[in-house]
């Protein structure tokens, strides 16, 4: 089933949802295994340092599966994301070698406004694997009228295109994501 905005925008934010949870409550499992430690009588000094480090330990391999484990969420979710705006794509001789010639080519032009304009005349000479390379380059550098004039052209890739600005702009690298993963991956100890 093809990913929509929506379902890709739902999909990231129930992910990190469930990791603060997910993390929330190890913190809170530690913190009461903390407290039962410090409490507990019969242990020496020395044997509650190390049931404590044992605990931090725990804690700490506790948090950093479940970090590993957004992040391979949302690199899967990003991947997939991204094979749905590439499109399908055939695998015969052929294609490959048109495909690689276009990315070839694409990856040689470095100008905004060239990308457009080559972009448009690789539109109107119905050239799909070049304007595809260039819609890809330009969705990638971020030259939005040539993005823009691509998802036009393609308009089944609009959503992929729409949803993988979601991601870049929210997830992993961003201020706000770093932010919410340090908080929320930041284990605790005694």
């Amino acid at each position: 089933m093809k990913s929509t905005p929506l379902s890709v925008q739902n999909a990231f934010n129930d992910k990190l949802k469930a990791s603060q949870e997910q993390a929330d409550a190890v913190k809170a499992a530690h913190r009461i295994a903390s407290q039962a430690i410090k409490d507990d009588t019969t242990l020496s000094p020395t044997g509650k340092r190390q049931k404590l480090d044992a605990l931090n330990y725990e804690t700490k391999t506790k948090i950093a599966a479940l970090k590993d484990s957004q992040e391979s969420f949302l690199k899967v979710l990003r991947d997939k994301v991204e094979r749905e705006f590439r499109g399908s794509q055939p695998t015969d001789a052929a294609s490959v070698v048109s495909r690689r010639d276009a990315a070839d080519r694409a990856r040689k032009i470095t100008d905004k406004r060239e990308a457009l304009e080559v972009l448009q005349d690789a539109i109107a000479g119905n050239d799909a694997d070049f304007a595809h390379a260039l819609g890809v380059k330009a969705r990638s550098n971020g030259w939005v009228d040539a993005a823009e004039v691509y998802t036009g052209a393609y308009p089944d890739t609009a959503g992929s295109a729409e949803a993988l600005d979601y991601l870049d702009s929210n997830g992993p690298g961003t201020p706000a994501y770093n932010m919410l993963s340090s908080m929320t991956f930041n284990a605790p100890t005694d």
